[in-house]
């Protein structure tokens, strides 16, 4: 057994106008709240790529019951375990095409992206920063 592809992953912000703008506007990427159990981001083509949950920033959380419940209780979730677990992840990759017009797009947005070139796999990358931190690196074959 191998992994095939990034299915999802689940983003709890408190920054959710901003978010769904970067991935729809500046990504390319469709936004779907119609499908069940939330809001969800699909890539070209049509995948469920980014869950998103929106977290009130007055009460942050609340968004976490489900993992406190799930530890076997109601306790509240230290700051120190946000930045655990999930908290750990440093990038997201996708597969992408349009180098040119995501750099186009990027710079219009005024938003800060680093380039890199991988020579040996013909690979050219942009690092970004979403709207909530997360690192997502854009691979260009």
């Amino acid at each position: 057994m191998f992994v095939r592809k990034l299915d999802h992953y689940n983003i709890r912000t408190t920054r959710y106008p901003e978010t769904v703008r970067f991935y729809v506007d500046v990504l390319g990427m469709r936004h779907d709240t119609e499908f069940s159990g939330g809001n969800w981001i699909y890539d070209g083509s049509g995948v469920a790529a980014v869950h998103l949950i929106v977290v009130d920033p007055a009460d942050p959380q609340r968004s976490y019951k489900a993992k406190s419940s799930f530890r076997g209780g109601g306790e509240s979730i230290s700051d120190e375990e946000l930045f655990y677990g999930s908290g750990a992840i440093d990038h997201v990759a996708f597969e992408c095409t349009g180098y040119g017009e995501m750099v186009e797009k990027l710079c219009a947005a005024k938003l800060s992206f680093h380039e890199n070139l991988v020579t040996g796999m013909q690979l050219r990358q942009i690092f970004v920063k979403d709207p909530n931190g997360i690192t997502l690196e854009l691979n260009f074959r």
